[in-house]
């Protein structure tokens, strides 16, 4: 299971997202996590976008999509998926 924890410090941030790159068909093993703002939810999945896009990897690759809760846990967004 994909950990449901930000990584980050920053208390009360829900503007903060977090995106598991995934290359392979197991979820839980993200070849990278990055971590950045956006001013909502549409805004976080055209970055998280072009974050998948720059990403070097199989050309079938994906992504999850978190946002940060306020309270140091993760809120499932939506799923990025860049097709061969």
């Amino acid at each position: 299971m994909t950990d449901r924890t930000f990584g980050t410090i920053v208390a009360g941030t829900t503007d903060e997202y977090r995106l598991d790159v995934v290359t392979d068909p197991t979820v839980d093993n993200p070849q990278i996590v990055t971590y950045f703002t956006a001013t909502d939810v549409e805004a976080a999945c055209h970055q998280a976008t072009r974050l998948l896009t720059a990403v070097t990897g199989p050309d079938d690759r994906y992504g999850e999509l978190y946002a940060h809760d306020g309270d140091g846990g993760a809120v499932h967004c939506d799923t990025i998926h860049l097709p061969a």
